[in-house]
């Protein structure tokens, strides 16, 4: 029996009134065969205090979308198997259980931006709870510009021990991006970017110089 198919029968058992309260949100908005074994997924994220606002949203993005019953619930089911691994990657890197919701989220966003494992542990190893939403961005931001993962986690890891505030950690990946643009390798801006810390001009308005199809990643959620 297919695991969405099993889950559907699991989510036909009574459910307390907060499961009621999902199954609401999803009632006309996602297929009603989808509705059970979503429900399902979401109860099995709450109980081992995963946030459940990811997964609702994937199933009602689905929803909006016109896709099958099986993707949805199989999106679904991705997405939590990511929250899953990302509270792996908190503990190992060091947070005591339970770990935070926007813990979570952010890690999970890192993931999916492509960010490896272990850079991401490396983040959130050297650096407090509330700039590292801000600094995996930032460190997203240069590989999605095809910087080392690990230079540029090195960079904006120095850039917070160094006093620069996590609203400017954007402007740090910025200034390495423009030195690129100036010819540099990547290597050698990370390098001059690095020594200027924590010091860093405002940053420019972008130019035609920009890196031949750079674009940020999507902000992490909130």
């Amino acid at each position: 029996m297919k695991l969405w198919v099993a889950l559907a029968l699991a989510g036909c058992l009574a459910l307390p009134l907060a499961a009621q309260s999902v199954r609401g949100r999803l009632e006309g908005r996602i297929p009603s065969a989808a509705i059970p074994a979503v429900d399902s997924l979401i109860q099995f994220a709450a109980q081992e205090g995963l946030p459940t606002e990811p997964l609702i949203q994937k199933a009602l993005e689905g929803g909006a979308k016109h896709v099958a019953v099986s993707r949805i619930v199989a999106a679904v089911q991705l997405s939590l198997g990511q929250l899953r691994d990302a509270r792996d990657l908190l503990v190992r890197a060091g947070d005591q259980p339970p770990v935070l919701p926007a813990e979570l989220t952010t890690v999970a966003w890192a993931r999916r931006r492509g960010l490896p494992a272990p850079v991401i542990e490396r983040v959130v190893a050297a650096l407090g709870r509330p700039p590292r939403a801000a600094a995996l961005h930032a460190v997203a931001d240069l590989v999605a510009h095809r910087f080392d993962p690990d230079s540029a986690a090195e960079l904006i890891i120095v850039a917070v021990q160094q006093g620069v505030p996590r609203e400017r950690l954007l402007d740090v990946s910025t200034a390495a991006l423009q030195q690129v643009q100036r010819g540099l390798t990547r290597a050698e801006a990370l390098a001059i970017v690095r020594r200027q810390l924590p010091n860093l001009p405002a940053p420019s308005k972008p130019t035609r110089g920009n890196v031949a199809g750079a674009r940020r990643p999507a902000a992490p959620p909130p």
